[in-house]
């Protein structure tokens, strides 16, 4: 099974898969947990109170973990694979990343990307981090808020969403135009590079357009790959913001 920790990431478990959770152990005082022991039997799932050393021995962390006194007990989320992309045939924003390798990268974007409310993101199976507990934990329930595909081949997946109408926009400091000078597609890819390396050239070779975020200096000539997705997502739904359909409201959270 699965491991969830954290109250955020759990409720997003209640909310998004329900059905999932096969068990849900908490720990210390039970008003803190208030909230979530409410969410989780009108789900039909009765909680566990429990002591802490058996708390962490069934929940499998340590004092180390930001577990917060929650661990949910999941199946596996549904594996999407590059066979599941034409379920994105309707949709309006994805986002696809190239080698993000750093789970605190992943697990920011994933955050990002559930807070503006893409469609889907794509992750590549091989040298790219993995949708661990420890990048759920940084999603902050992010990681079951948006169905994520891991694919083998990412040039490929874009020519796939190309066929469905897609324009694919790569975000590049070299881009001829800042993310405020692009109009972008109904349908948009935004794609992420690694933090250093960028876009490999073959991703970029598929994309329809390059942009970039407008500033850096010498020797600090780009954000990382967490920031800079957040900064691009805001611009792409910024435009969208007076769409039919495209009433999204958000706020800070800690």
């Amino acid at each position: 099974m699965d491991r969830i920790y954290g109250k955020h990431s759990v409720r997003a478990v209640l909310l998004a898969r329900p059905q999932a959770v096969k068990r849900l152990l908490l720990a210390g005082r039970e008003s803190y947990h208030e909230d979530t022991i409410e969410l989780a039997r009108a789900a039909g799932i009765e909680p566990e109170l429990l002591p802490w050393p058996e708390f962490r021995r069934l929940g499998g962390v340590t004092d180390e973990d930001k577990h917060q006194g929650v661990v949910a007990l999941t199946r596996p989320r549904p594996l999407l694979t590059e066979a599941d992309l034409n379920d994105l045939a309707g949709a309006a924003v994805v986002l696809a990343l190239d080698q993000i390798s750093d789970p605190q990268n992943l697990g920011t974007i994933l955050r990002s990307a559930a807070f503006f409310g893409v469609d889907g993101v794509l992750v590549l199976k091989n040298r790219a981090a993995e949708v661990t507990p420890l990048v759920a934990r940084i999603a902050v329930g992010g990681a079951d808020l948006v169905p994520t595909y891991r694919v083998t081949n990412l040039a490929r997946s874009l020519q796939t969403l190309k066929r469905h109408g897609f324009w694919v926009y790569g975000l590049d400091e070299r881009g001829e135009r800042t993310l405020a000078q692009t109009d972008f597609d109904p349908k948009t890819v935004l794609v992420v590079g690694a933090e250093g390396e960028g876009l490999r050239q073959r991703t970029r070779g598929e994309c329809d357009a390059l942009v970039r975020i407008p500033g850096g200096r010498p020797g600090l000539e780009s954000l990382n790959a967490g920031v800079a997705t957040a900064v691009a997502l805001a611009e792409v739904f910024r435009e969208r913001a007076g769409m039919p359909g495209a009433d999204r409201s958000g706020g800070t959270a800690g």
